[in-house]
């Protein structure tokens, strides 16, 4: 029956209880929507608030030019009654802003000399006047008086709170200061979410349906290709080595898809000749990938000629070398599903770009898996990146749990890294090189291996 890969991904897209790539997809979009439109959230409430303020700063400010004529301190129930005028009509205008709440009460300060008064409508509309004695309150309102707008914070964290503006409306060329001071209040995300119920649930919804889409386009382009290789492998291992796979690619997929049919053509020439040729392919196909990266171009082949010295001065035999060889070669092959721009990124990996990075390992071991003859390098593949302490992945298994291949490639393919310039730093010198291996013994390393290769004459 021909494989058809758009009915095998319309059939998956309807199995949402199906663990799969695309489910992973589809949760990490589904939460960085979540994150957008929280973030989204955030910047409206903040830029609300320095909206309001400027307004509140602008409108008032047109009193200056009508207060600068007359003595300010004689007009104070004037002034209380425009503000609130003011403050009526601009409470109806930041009703859209729905992020926050205007102030419905201000107060008024008034300075002439040191002294600081504040000026107030009673119950019965009277207008009055009392001195500041609160310390705090004095000191708070010097703070606005030279900052000409104090506010106490306009950090915003999505739960609701309170953030108090005073604002200085006294003339520059006058000899006292008037100060307006007044409370906005913020709504929290989850106060907005329940005014606004059934806008949140399309929201949610849609963004489910758009994560879903998005999961498995991402699914389709990345994973069936090498899913495809996999089931051709296993068929073209069973023995039918006329197949051939046909990807249709030309990128490292659509490499790796001619590496193999290549392999795969010329099994039947021989054990020796077979033996031969796949070395030469895994070495031009390592190429290929170490050529994704300028910095990383011939990584592969020398990781490899030092795994070999390691593995000859620990004293394995011929058969073990071939195996340990053909491990070391593949052992970044799974780096055909990392980016370029993060392998070649100049600066240090975010957490996401780190754990995409983490998955090559898993990545190689997955490709070669479904080859019964590749048994015996998956864990060199697999484990290259564990530590001695356990600190390593992608299993975190540690000591001598540890695959002995996988020690010996770990040793080579860190000594290589750090020997050759990377696009976040310079190649380190010999002396911290070899410094750097004896602080790891048994942190990072084989303490017997590194022994072995420290006293290598190569080395």
């Amino acid at each position: 029956m021909k494989y058809s890969p758009l009915k095998s991904a319309l059939k998956d897209f309807f199995f949402f209880w199906k663990p799969s790539l695309a489910r992973r997809l589809t949760f990490s979009f589904t939460v960085f929507g979540l994150v957008i439109g929280y973030a989204v959230f955030i910047f409206l409430a903040v830029s609300s608030t320095n909206v309001f303020i400027k307004l509140v700063s602008k409108s008032v400010g047109q009193y200056l030019d009508y207060t600068s004529k007359d003595n300010i301190g004689k007009k104070q129930a004037e002034l209380l009654k425009f503000i609130d005028e003011r403050m009526i009509n601009i409470a109806n205008t930041a009703k859209v802003m729905q992020v926050i709440l205007p102030p419905l009460k201000f107060d008024l300060y008034f300075q002439k000399g040191k002294a600081w008064r504040h000026t107030y409508t009673d119950e019965k509309g009277a207008v009055k006047s009392e001195k500041i004695s609160n310390q705090l309150i004095s000191e708070s309102l010097e703070k606005a008086k030279k900052d000409k707008i104090s506010t106490s914070s306009l950090l915003f964290y999505g739960a609701k709170d309170k953030v108090n503006v005073k604002i200085n409306i006294s003339p520059d060329e006058k000899n006292y200061t008037q100060l307006i001071s007044f409370d906005i209040y913020r709504l929290g995300v989850l106060k907005i979410l329940q005014e606004n119920i059934y806008k949140a649930a399309f929201f949610f919804v849609l963004l489910l349906i758009i994560s879903h889409t998005l999961g498995h386009l991402f699914s389709f382009l990345l994973a069936r290709p090498i899913e495809q290789l996999s089931n051709e492998a296993k068929i073209i291992a069973s023995g039918q080595y006329e197949r051939r796979f046909t990807i249709g690619r030309e990128d490292e997929i659509g490499m790796l898809a001619e590496s193999l049919n290549t392999m795969a053509s010329r099994i039947i020439d021989g054990t020796k000749e077979r033996e031969n040729i796949l070395i030469g392919i895994l070495i031009a196909l390592t190429r290929a990938i170490d050529a994704k990266s300028p910095w990383t171009a011939g990584h592969s082949e020398r990781v490899t000629k030092f795994a070999e010295l390691i593995g000859r001065g620990f004293g394995l035999k011929d058969d073990q070398i071939r195996v340990l060889t053909i491990s070391a070669i593949l052992h970044d092959i799974g780096k055909i599903a990392v980016p370029e721009q993060i392998l070649d990124k100049p600066g240090k990996l975010t957490e996401e770009e780190f754990a995409i990075v983490k998955k090559h390992s898993q990545t190689g071991a997955d490709i070669i898996a479904s080859i019964p003859s590749y048994e015996t390098i998956l864990p060199g593949v697999l484990h290259h990146h564990e530590r001695w302490d356990g600190g390593g992945y992608p299993k975190g298994i540690k000591e001598k749990d540890i695959p002995l291949f996988a020690r010996i490639i770990c040793i080579a393919d860190v000594y290589d890294a750090l020997m050759d310039d990377r696009p976040y730093r310079k190649a380190w010198n010999r002396e911290d090189v070899l410094k750097f291996f004896e602080e790891q013994k048994e942190k990072m390393f084989d303490p017997e291996l590194v022994s072995i290769f420290l006293k290598l004459p190569e080395i």
